[in-house]
C-alpha cells in the first residue's frame, strides 16, 4: 500500500509515551467489561463469551471526569472486548468533551463498515490485536476465522478514514514475527505498530507461562525494531515498544524513585503514577492490570476520587516507591537490561 497519503493523527504520539518524562502523558485504562466474542490463550483478563462483568457509562463519566482534574489526558479503552460494550460510544463522546485524547484496543473480528463509520471522529485511534501471520493467529485466537475477520474490520476502519495501529504481543517465542508484522501493517495501512510483552496473568498465566519474554527477547526484539526502522526510513508505520532499557527508569525524574516522603506527598498525583488502571469490577489499581489490590485506590464510586488519591499517598505512597526501587535493584543485581517495568513492579508487588 502507497504510505504517502496515511497521516499521523495528533493524539498517535500518546500512545504509548515515555510515561516517566516530566510533563509527559498522564493515561487511564479503562477494562469496562469482561465480555468477549473470542477466549484468547493469551488474555490477560480471562475474558469470554461467558462473562458478564462489566462497569456502568454513568460511574465511568463521573470517574473520568475527576481524573481529567488530576492531569490525565488520555483514556484507553479496552476489555474484554469493547466493542460489545454498549456503553462505549456515549463514553468515547464524553472523553472527547473532556479534552480526553482516546482509543480503543480490539480483536477486530466485531468491526463493520457501519460500527468503523460511528467510530470516525470518536476515537483518535483503534488498536487492532494481531499476533503474527494467519495460522500464528488462529492458535492464539482459538479461531480458525479470527485472522480474516480482523482483516475485514482493517479494511471497515481504512475505508472509514479511522487511524488504526496493530498490537502485537510480544512472546519468548515470536521475534522473528516481527518483519512480518511490519510489512502485515505497511499493507493493510496501518499507521502504526504497538509492541507489548506478554504479561503471566490471567489465562496467560495458566497456557503460557513458560513464554514470558526475557531480557534476551527484549534485546532482540530491540535489534530488530531499529533495524526495520533503519531500513525502511521513520515515517509510517511508527513503532512503538513497551519494554524500556532499565538504566532510562533509574535516570529519570519519576519522583516515585527517591526515598523523600515529602516530595511524594507534594508531587502530582498523576506524576506519581502515570498510568492508572480502572478493572472490570471497578477497582482502580495503578501502573497496570492485576496490580495487588493492597496497592489499589479502592473502587469507582466508593468516595470521591481526590479524597482516595489522598489516602494513597498517606498509605501506600512510599510502600510502592519502595517496591519499585527493589524491582530495579532485583533487575540490576540479574544483569537485566530490557524491562516491562510495570510487570516487574507486578510481580514485586504480588510476590
Amino acid at each position: 500500500m502507497n504510505t504517502s497519503n496515511r497521516t499521523v493523527p495528533a493524539s498517535y504520539d500518546l500512545l504509548s509515551p515515555f510515561l516517566l518524562a516530566p510533563g509527559g502523558t498522564r493515561i487511564i485504562q479503562i477494562q469496562p467489561t469482561l465480555r468477549c466474542n473470542l477466549r484468547c490463550v493469551h488474555c490477560y483478563s480471562e475474558s469470554g463469551p461467558d462473562r458478564t462483568e462489566e462497569l456502568s457509562l454513568e460511574s465511568l463519566k463521573n470517574f473520568l471526569a475527576d481524573a481529567g482534574s488530576l492531569g490525565y489526558r488520555y483514556v484507553g479503552v479496552s476489555g474484554g472486548e469493547p466493542l460489545l460494550w454498549e456503553g462505549l460510544e456515549g463514553f468515547l463522546d464524553f472523553a472527547m468533551e473532556k479534552g480526553f485524547s482516546t482509543s480503543i484496543t480490539t480483536n477486530g473480528t466485531l468491526l463493520t463498515a457501519k460500527k468503523a463509520v460511528r467510530l470516525h471522529k470518536r476515537v483518535g485511534i483503534v488498536a487492532v490485536s494481531v499476533d503474527g501471520p494467519p495460522e500464528d493467529h488462529a492458535e492464539i485466537r482459538r479461531s480458525t476465522t479470527a485472522f480474516i475477520s480482523m482483516k475485514h474490520g482493517l479494511s471497515a476502519l481504512r475505508d472509514a478514514g479511522v487511524p488504526f495501529t496493530l498490537a502485537f504481543t510480544l512472546t519468548r517465542y515470536n521475534a522473528d514475527r516481527l518483519r512480518w508484522l511490519y510489512e502485515f501493517a505497511n499493507e493493510e495501512g496501518a499507521v502504526g505498530i504497538h509492541v507489548h510483552p506478554l504479561s503471566g496473568i490471567g489465562s496467560a498465566g495458566i497456557f503460557l507461562s513458560a513464554a514470558i519474554p526475557d531480557n534476551v527477547e527484549f534485546k532482540v526484539a530491540s535489534w530488530l525494531l531499529a533495524l526495520l526502522v533503519c531500513n525502511n526510513g521513520s515515517g509510517v508505520p511508527v513503532i512503538t515498544f513497551d519494554a524500556i532499557p532499565r538504566a532510562v527508569v533509574e535516570q529519570s525524574c519519576w519522583p516515585m524513585l527517591v526515598e523523600d516522603v515529602e516530595r511524594l506527598r507534594s508531587a502530582p498525583f498523576a506524576d506519581l503514577v502515570p498510568s492508572l488502571t480502572v478493572e472490570p469490577d471497578g477497582c482502580i489499581v495503578p501502573f497496570t492490570y492485576g496490580f495487588r489490590r493492597k496497592w489499589s485506590l479502592g473502587f469507582i464510586g466508593q468516595k470521591p476520587l481526590d479524597r482516595m488519591v489522598e489516602a494513597w499517598r498517606a498509605t501506600c505512597a512510599a510502600p510502592v516507591a519502595t517496591i519499585l526501587r527493589s524491582t530495579l535493584e532485583r533487575l540490576a543485581a540479574a544483569d537485566i537490561e530490557y524491562c516491562d517495568l510495570f510487570w516487574e513492579m507486578l510481580v514485586s508487588a504480588n510476590g
